[in-house]
């Protein structure tokens, strides 16, 4: 009877070395592209929601026939929210203080909580002209006031890159997404929509 010997062969420890030396130099690499993508996406999403509430606070003031007005009310960079409340006139762009915001937004508010923001940080001036609150008018769906049209910019959260976006709203109160020219690192996405 003749009786076949089975040989098992392994892995030599050089080999695993060898592979284990190549999978930490892949991972050294792609960590810090997966945070500048987690930062991008981040962001884009962050402005995504900006556009969405103002373009519900449009359709409200249409829908109700009064005028909206829309701002950002902030205590700190990492503490701020979207407020959309019923204005007293096309001109009324007073402030909302931030402990008021449950009582006074009574439109909508962005977010709920402020994790919802995923570590964006709050821009450091709302507008070209520093008004804190935009009306919407309710006859035309543009801005009470063709003098409120300005932009709110976000920035990605801290750590690798900085990347900014703008939510540019015109007169006619349309909202629109840019990269300031200004922006310390460029996204990809919006190549050919910059903005000064």
């Amino acid at each position: 009877m003749n009786s076949s010997r089975h040989t098992t062969r392994g892995f030599t420890l050089i080999e695993l070395l060898v592979t284990v030396s190549v999978l930490a130099i892949l991972l050294m690499v792609a960590v810090p592209s997966f945070n500048e993508f987690r930062q991008r996406s981040a962001l884009r999403g962050a402005t995504d929601q900006v556009i969405s509430f103002w373009s519900n606070a449009r359709f409200e003031a249409l829908k109700r026939n009064q005028p909206i007005k829309v701002g950002l009310i902030r205590t700190d960079d990492e503490n701020f929210w979207l407020c959309a409340a019923v204005a007293s006139s096309n001109t009324d762009t007073a402030a909302i203080a931030a402990a008021d915001r449950a009582a006074e937004c009574t439109v909508g508010v962005y977010p709920a909580s402020t994790p919802e923001w995923k570590r964006i940080i709050a821009p450091s001036g709302v507008g070209k002209n520093g008004a804190a609150f935009a009306v919407i008018d309710p006859k035309r769906g543009g801005l009470g006031v063709p003098g409120q049209a300005g932009f709110w910019e976000l920035r990605s959260p801290a750590g690798g890159a900085e990347y900014h976006l703008r939510v540019y709203v015109d007169l006619f109160g349309r909202a629109v997404a840019c990269e300031p020219s200004g922006s310390p690192s460029k996204m990809p996405q919006f190549t050919n929509r910059r903005c000064s």
